[in-house]
């Protein structure tokens, strides 16, 4: 029983340390992406608690240790929602409860957004970008989190595959580890070079898997600009056999432009670029956007992205 416990409590320590080293690579990427000086991240634990222990451009610490109970200011509302959400004036908002203000206070935070990093059901970890100006970060901004936040989702779904695998086949996770440092290394999205040959498949999965959903959104663009309605049902029959089926996505009953729309947005493209790939107009797009997010009742586009997901509209 002893030996057991020992072994679980191992288990969770390395679970726990490989989330953080991926964390830490994806604040890296998200500090380039998007010019924003001040990051930080942490993993979610045990009772869904949030542990914020990394960040980048802090000016009075030297290491941040913060544990957010769910629904606790910005970062414990996306642990208990699942949804990406920021305020403006820190100090000031009516809609996040204030336990940390001190410590936005002397760090000079005023503009905080964040989004969730969701493996299953579950929010595994959280990234925020914060600023000390009063600024609503733009939707390229956005984009770059979600790109980042869905590269960190991929890395830890595989470094659970690959745990579970290893554990299954007593192998231990010293290999599996060694071959995820490899894909940390690469900006969480670079080639895996395992040390074992049981790395190698899971990995490709997670890279197939992001290629099925670029391959999906093409699809679905193609489909729209074809003029023949055969080809068109053709092509979109081939993009539906690319998506889990789910009763609920007639429940939804999403247009065909508004998929087309939200396939585009789940790649990261702004409105103009949309519109652009589309061959429509941004205010166009803005329209099918926003019917889509009423029909998903979404507040935002990558809300609307998500819940299409679950409910198997987008691979």
């Amino acid at each position: 029983m002893s030996e057991t416990r020992t072994s679980h409590s191992a288990g969770l320590r390395r679970k726990r340390d490989s989330d953080r080293a991926a964390i830490r690579a994806a604040l890296d990427e998200l500090r380039k992406r998007t010019g924003v000086p001040l990051v930080a991240g942490g993993y979610v634990g045990e009772n869904k608690t949030l542990h914020v222990c990394e960040a980048h451009g802090l000016s009075t610490l030297q290491d941040i240790d913060v544990e957010v109970a769910p629904g606790v200011g910005v970062g414990g509302r996306i642990v208990a929602t699942g949804k990406p959400f920021g305020v403006t004036e820190y100090l000031r908002s009516g809609v996040i409860s204030h336990e940390f203000d001190e410590l936005v206070r002397t760090e000079g935070v005023r503009s905080v957004a964040a989004i969730p990093a969701i493996v299953g059901d579950s929010v595994r970890a959280v990234l925020y970008v914060a600023m000390r100006t009063n600024v609503r970060f733009g939707e390229k901004s956005l984009a770059e989190m979600t790109a980042v936040g869905r590269r960190l989702e991929q890395h830890l779904a595989v470094a659970d595959a690959l745990e579970g695998n290893n554990a299954g086949r007593g192998l231990g996770a010293r290999a599996a580890r060694g071959s995820l440092s490899a894909g940390v290394g690469g900006s969480l999205g670079g080639a895996a070079h395992a040390e074992g040959d049981t790395a190698v498949p899971e990995f490709d999965a997670a890279l197939v898997h992001e290629r099925m959903r670029e391959t999906h959104a093409k699809l679905r663009v193609l489909s729209s600009r074809t003029e023949d309605p055969l080809t068109r049902m053709e092509l979109e029959s081939i993009a539906a056999d690319l998506v889990a089926p789910s009763s609920q996505v007639s429940a939804a009953k999403l247009a065909r432009r508004e998929l087309d729309v939200l396939a585009c947005v789940a790649q990261g493209k702004t409105n103009i670029e949309t519109g652009q790939i589309m061959g429509i107009g941004a205010e166009t797009v803005k329209s099918y956007l926003r019917s889509a997010m009423r029909k998903l009742d979404a507040h935002t586009r990558y809300e609307a992205v998500n819940a299409a997901r679950r409910i198997g509209a987008l691979p």
